[in-house]
């Protein structure tokens, strides 16, 4: 049996994805918080919420931000962060940076609602602050900005979530980072049993194909709870702490960037989807800085096994070579017979229909309800990316 690539994500939890949006009082058991920083974890834990909430409220948004980080700055100063943040075993340094990246995120979002000029919002994010963000990437390289990597695969949100937000908009907050990890779940699964069949000569195509599809149906149900049962208003209230960095040329954290959905389409319809839109593939290689850098590597690894930089554009996407179709289950679920061939198709179409959804989900939470979209070109629209990932058709043999 081959050796199945998998890549962290938190434990399965206790409850099911069907509890995600229930509206109900936070429930949380923090009698374990994971906080390696200390003060710092304590304070983007159990405070930061507070003085964002009194930064909302206040006459001078503008002071009141620039105090709050001279505050914060002082307390990273005096507690040594750097030697700690170094020092920590990588379980937990993975969690402390992302505490460092969730008060980098704020600074500039909450900066841009008090509206500081550029200057200031430099001069507020910190001295020391930047230092210890810069240090958590040296020793972990990732883009610059808060990452979907931080917010849904690192966040402790079982036992002690990274929000923004109070009350009802904070259990929202943590239910909607939740349900994206309920799906990358799902897709872990689906990706595993998709590499045992091409991998493994060994491998059941028949189980394989049946734990892939049922795993895409499993994740189609997470994903109709976002688009049945989430505010609009409470998403409305969270939604401005994760969008595009409103003073650098950075996109922020989104479902977008789930290498995962990446690596369950280029196993299932890698070809197909190059065929009628290399648009997607483009897209991978040029943002790929914005993915969870170990699975992306992975998938590319698969397209270009023969490249030294993995984050160059491959030759094959420009034509100067054929689509490495070994990257796929083709060539594998093309020597079996029609009941394979059918099973793919299954799992094609759950494929597809997540991806519509997904679409559909967002189009209805952001563009429908004429939520402005600021400081993002019209290529990098949710609509415009996110039909960069169907087919045309599906098709089933």
């Amino acid at each position: 049996m081959v050796d199945r690539l998998s890549f962290p994500i938190p434990e399965r939890p206790p409850s099911g994805a069907q509890e995600i949006f229930s509206h109900l009082t936070d429930s949380i058991d923090r009698r374990q918080p994971k906080r390696p920083l200390g003060p710092v974890s304590n304070f983007v834990t159990d405070q930061l919420p507070y003085c964002i909430a009194e930064i909302k409220a206040s006459k001078r948004p503008d002071q009141a931000v620039k105090a709050l980080w001279r505050s914060t700055n002082a307390m990273i100063a005096a507690t040594d962060c750097e030697a700690q943040l170094l020092g920590l075993p990588q379980s937990e340094f993975e969690i402390a940076k992302t505490d460092v990246e969730y008060l980098v995120n704020c600074a500039y979002q909450i900066s841009a609602f008090a509206g500081l000029q550029p200057v200031d919002a430099e001069l507020t994010v910190g001295e020391a602050l930047s230092r210890l963000a810069r240090l958590s990437r040296q020793r972990q390289p990732s883009v610059d900005v808060l990452s979907y990597e931080d917010m849904i695969l690192t966040n402790p949100l079982q036992s002690d979530p990274r929000v923004y937000c109070l009350g009802s908009a904070g259990v929202e907050e943590r239910d909607f980072c939740l349900g994206h990890q309920h799906v990358e779940r799902e897709l872990q699964s689906a990706m595993d049993a998709l590499l045992e069949l091409r991998d493994s000569d060994e491998a059941d195509a028949r189980q394989c194909l049946a734990l892939c599809v049922e795993r895409l149906e499993s994740a189609n149900c997470v994903l109709a709870r976002f688009f049945e049962h989430m505010s609009p208003d409470l998403f409305g209230q969270f939604r401005v702490f994760y969008g595009k960095n409103p003073y650098k040329d950075r996109l922020g954290p989104s479902g977008r960037f789930s290498a995962r959905i990446v690596a369950v389409s280029v196993l299932l319809i890698g070809e197909e989807l190059f065929r009628q839109k290399p648009q997607f593939y483009r897209d991978v290689f040029r943002l790929s800085e914005y993915y969870p850098q170990r699975c992306i590597h992975e998938v590319f690894r698969w397209l270009s096994p023969d490249q030294e930089s993995m984050k160059l554009q491959p030759n094959w996407l420009d034509g100067r070579a054929d689509f490495p179709r070994f990257a796929t289950i083709s060539p594998v679920t093309e020597r079996h017979g029609s009941e394979i061939r059918r099973l793919r198709g299954s799992c094609v179409s759950a494929l597809d229909r997540f991806t519509r959804l997904h679409r559909r989900t967002a189009l209805k939470y952001t563009i429908e309800p004429g939520r402005p979209i600021v400081g993002v070109e019209a290529s990098e629209s949710i609509e415009s990316v996110l039909s960069q990932r169907l087919l045309r058709a599906v098709h089933q043999s």
